[in-house]
């Protein structure tokens, strides 16, 4: 006589099934939050439906915030699975890479962007998933769901409220040569030959190749020509012969890795005399960066303008010195 199989024995393939459909499901729908978070605060930018002087915040959302609401979603269809900290962990790891590589395709993010900023995506998305593991329970009332367009409104308050702050970064060097010897070189300097040795240089990121120079006077147009074709224009202000060069910029870089992300301010260099034939050459930028959370970003806005500097100070030395 046959018998039916155990029914755990039967339902243990479809309830396996069930859960993975539920997971790519979870995993869909956070990654759909998140773009139409981001795209949703462009349009607005877009259509001017907001006043002008916040569509620079609104079309640069906080890279915490808006993740964490997307975890929380994709949480929230995961709720009947009671997933672990390690799955959570991974399909959080698949949320990220699917929006990276829609970020990419689809809105031409620049690969120094996505790379710099997966991490924080990632930890936003990870940190929205294990809150919601434990806020929405297999027993918890369909009200709990609140907690995602709470966590949407905490992310557009954090915009409105955010306080852009200028900040500077200033590096200097050691030139065996006088002043006298390497002011033209400041003034203007021809293309530099030496390749790029910095890796987010290697990547993608505009690194400067020469620089020209309309006059030698305050007023005076200057361009910095970096690769790709990126020309950053700028014009004197303030000149101080052998002593010290200012200079505005006067048109922000259209490159996407930076365009809409920082606002590049001034430049300046200085020449110490040090008495001994030799001189210190001191690079300095001003800028304003657009991107949350702040000291992330930061953090890598200072370490590239290091690169920048360095890289422009390092063939003045030598063209000084030869």
């Amino acid at each position: 006589m046959e018998t039916e199989p155990p029914e755990s024995a039967s339902l243990e393939p479809q309830r396996k099934l069930s859960a993975g459909k539920r997971l790519f499901l979870g995993t869909i729908a956070g990654d759909a939050t998140l773009a139409l978070l981001f795209l949703g605060l462009k349009l607005l930018a877009a259509g001017n439906l907001v006043p002008q002087d916040l569509i620079g915040v609104l079309t640069i959302p906080s890279l915490l915030l808006v993740p964490v609401a997307s975890g929380l979603m994709a949480a929230y269809l995961w709720r009947t699975l009671t997933p672990r900290l390690g799955t959570c962990a991974l399909q959080s790891l698949w949320m990220t890479l699917i929006a990276v590589l829609g970020a990419y395709v689809c809105l031409g993010e620049g690969a120094v962007c996505l790379v710099i900023g997966s991490p924080v995506i990632y930890l936003g998305i990870f940190a929205g998933t294990a809150l919601g593991r434990t806020w929405f329970k297999k027993d918890g009332s369909n009200m709990q769901l609140c907690i995602v367009p709470l966590v949407a409104m905490l992310g557009g308050s954090e915009m409105a409220t955010r306080t852009d702050q200028q900040a500077v970064v200033v590096d200097e060097i050691l030139i065996h040569a006088s002043p006298a010897k390497v002011w033209p070189h400041i003034l203007a300097f021809p293309d530099i030959p030496a390749k790029p040795d910095y890796w987010i240089f290697q990547i993608g990121l505009p690194y400067p190749m020469s620089t020209t120079n309309g006059g030698n006077f305050v007023g005076a147009d200057r361009q910095c020509i970096f690769s790709d074709g990126i020309v950053l224009k700028e014009k004197i202000a303030e000149l101080v012969p052998e002593k010290k060069l200012t200079f505005d910029i006067v048109e922000q870089p259209t490159h996407p890795e930076a365009y809409g992300h920082i606002t590049l301010h001034r430049g300046r260099f200085e020449l110490r005399d040090n008495g001994d034939g030799t001189t210190t050459l001191i690079g300095s930028s001003w800028y304003t960066l657009h991107v949350r959370p702040l000291f992330y970003f930061d953090w890598w806005t200072r370490d590239m303008t290091r690169a920048v500097h360095l890289r422009v100070m390092e063939h003045v030395r030598q063209l000084s010195e030869a």
